[in-house]
């Protein structure tokens, strides 16, 4: 072999070795950076969702149990962030596409101590909406929650959970 093909491979092959390693952190970041949406009437999602035991790490601040000093700034910030979700499904022109009135979602939202949504756990009451409907809401609370947080912090992880009835134009 001549010494300029020992330096071509050399420098081929470190090429190669940099590409995969780029690629190798590009997989990390985005699996950090993953929320999990998990909707009650998927059953592989439902599955996933129940080994997680979430509950487990993430006490409920709706439980004035739990929060007793703070519970009406829970409740607020509860508030807030339901107001906001509602904003971004009008802005994203999201449609349930039935005729029912409203439509009603029991929801439990898994937060970190600084309140950036980690898990959401949804269950679509009406029979009416088609899989799809709840596959688009499942993508339009991932987008969501990328940018959106609850205006409330602790020491640990946190959940809150909850019934909201959207009216359905």
């Amino acid at each position: 072999m001549t010494f300029k093909t020992i330096i071509k491979t050399v420098f081929i092959f470190s090429i190669f070795i940099g590409i995969s390693s780029c690629i190798d952190k590009t997989k990390t970041v985005d699996n950090r950076n993953a929320i999990g949406i998990f909707n009650y009437d998927n059953e592989q999602q439902l599955t996933e969702y129940n080994k997680l035991n979430l509950d487990d790490t993430h006490p409920n601040l709706l439980n004035p149990q739990i929060s007793k000093s703070d519970h009406s700034l829970v409740m607020k910030s509860w508030a807030n962030l339901h107001q906001k979700l509602g904003n971004h499904l009008s802005e994203n022109k999201f449609n349930w596409e039935v005729e029912d009135s409203t439509i009603t979602v029991v929801h439990k939202i898994y937060f970190t101590p600084q309140g950036a949504i980690e898990n959401y756990f949804f269950n679509v009451l009406n029979k009416t909406v088609r899989i799809e409907k709840k596959e688009e809401y499942a993508n339009l609370i991932s987008s969501f929650a990328k940018n959106n947080r609850i205006e409330y912090k602790k020491d640990s992880n946190f959940a809150q959970c909850g019934k909201t009835k959207y009216l359905n134009n």
